[in-house]
């Protein structure tokens, strides 16, 4: 299951989202939509970027976008999964849906906490073939793990995360940092449990 946990702004998002649309290799769609709602599917960064802007109940914005990637002609026909709510725990909606797929490709973007003191690390990641295949007999309403190309959804998230790679100008242990989020850390912002003047930031060249 190849992954890249790494720190990034909306700033350093939008670089990276203009790269995946411009790529055409991939569809985006929301992991879960909202109560009672059709899923989302994303045509554009700016379509993305537009729901760190929502708020929840109390004011606070969403700090968090969670996308499924789905790969061109890598595996079935796409279709949102609707999941069944209870009415009187979910003010009154009786269903959402959700972005399912032994062969889709996670992206987990954060933004910084009010104020900007935090930032947790964003993260990509996707199943392998042995991993859906073995969890396949257990959660059987994704169907078939072989019907995914998984050599295609591994070459295009290997090119996901060298794009990743390339824009990192820093790194925290073994996670990159981006430009607007060494921007952060020199203000004195916290990387999730990494803060400034306890750990040691490895900067890179020309950075």
């Amino acid at each position: 299951m190849p992954n890249c946990d790494f720190y990034a702004t909306a700033e350093d998002h939008e670089g990276l989202l203009e790269w995946i649309f411009a790529e055409q290799a991939c569809d985006v769609y929301e992991l879960s939509s909202d109560m009672g709602e059709p899923l989302r599917q994303f045509r554009s960064a700016a379509q993305v970027l537009s729901q760190f802007e929502r708020t929840y109940s109390d004011g606070r914005r969403w700090r968090c976008v969670r996308l499924q990637l789905c790969v061109h002609d890598a595996g079935p026909p796409f279709e949102p999964r609707r999941v069944a709510l209870d009415p009187q725990a979910c003010d009154g909606a009786t269903f959402r849906y959700t972005a399912d797929g032994w062969g889709l490709v996670q992206l987990y973007l954060e933004t910084a906490a009010e104020g900007g003191a935090r930032l947790e690390n964003s993260h990509t990641n996707h199943n392998s073939l042995a991993r859906a295949q073995a969890w396949a007999h257990t959660i059987t309403d994704l169907g078939a793990a072989e019907a995914w190309d998984f050599a295609r959804i591994t070459s295009f998230s290997s090119r996901l995360n060298r794009e990743i790679r390339k824009r990192g100008v820093a790194r925290l242990g073994s996670r990159l940092m981006l430009p607007g989020a060494l921007k952060l850390w020199n203000a004195g912002a916290a990387m999730g449990s990494y803060k400034p003047g306890e750990h040691a930031l490895e900067v890179s060249k020309g950075a």
